[in-house]
């Protein structure tokens, strides 16, 4: 029996993770860091929401590890572990492209079960917990049931390792071609929670780091999404891995076009 009660401690993370969009928003001057080249960038906003993150996360739970993006926090314990991306979408955050989250997600024995994502820009916060129906400000929601005829689908670029471009990009004309029409954001964490609450109907991404989809993947799962992790991986957080999410109805039909491409 864990001493923590999940849905109190969802109502916390809640709070953090508005806390740090009240501080992303309030930026007074950006500083721009390159932290391997012009496509990997880091900013002071990110270094300054984590830090809070983290600070605050440790009151919850005094004796938790954490994974995090920035400064090199990525210890992955057996025990409570969180796993936290301080600015999803950095790149469109520098850009002032209002389309970037903060993602906080609690794991214990390397099991997801808490996942917080919050839009600071539409003030949406996304919850999922464990066995619980996933909410968006406090309202349930629940994947589509859109077909793959019909469905509109979210992929990202993996612009971290673009030695995946030509795969990337014939595999999305190949989606594109069976789908209704394909996105691009900029942010795996709202993409995922766009699968979560209906308004996107799959999403995959060939290389993600496990804050990227940590906490939205929760969030999806229950929702009633679908995912797997692609090439034959898993979902065990200690590596990049790619991801494939959509909603139960186009989800096996989709799965055959981005499987392939490991064939």
């Amino acid at each position: 029996m864990t001493k923590y009660n999940y849905e109190e401690l969802a109502r916390e993370i809640e709070r953090i993770a508005k806390n740090a969009g009240k501080i992303i928003l309030n930026k007074d001057e950006l500083l721009i860091e390159e932290k391997t080249d012009a496509t990997n960038i880091v900013t002071n906003m990110d270094i300054k929401s984590q830090k809070y993150i983290v600070e605050e996360c440790r009151k919850l739970i005094p004796d938790s590890s954490f994974f995090a993006e920035e400064e090199g926090l990525q210890e992955l314990s057996d025990e409570y572990t969180w796993v936290i991306d301080p600015i999803d979408g950095t790149t469109n955050y520098a850009y002032d492209f209002h389309h970037s989250c903060i993602s906080i997600a609690l794991l214990y024995k390397k099991q997801g079960i808490i996942g917080v994502v919050y839009n600071p820009y539409l003030d949406e916060c996304f919850v999922g917990i464990e066995g619980k129906q996933s909410t968006c400000n406090g309202k349930e929601i629940s994947a589509s049931n859109n077909d793959a005829k019909h469905a509109i689908v979210f992929f990202g670029t993996s612009p971290y390792n673009k030695q995946l471009a030509d795969v990337t990009f014939d595999l999305a004309k190949k989606v594109f071609i069976h789908c209704r029409d394909v996105r691009r954001s900029g942010s795996a964490a709202l993409d995922l929670c766009y699968v979560a609450s209906g308004k996107v109907d799959a999403y995959y991404e060939m290389e993600l780091s496990p804050w990227d989809y940590a906490a939205g993947r929760i969030i999806a799962l229950n929702a009633g999404a679908m995912g797997i992790a692609l090439n034959k991986e898993t979902f065990d957080y200690s590596k990049k891995i790619g991801v494939y999410f959509a909603n139960p109805v186009c989800f096996e039909e989709i799965r055959e076009i981005v499987e392939g491409i490991y064939e």
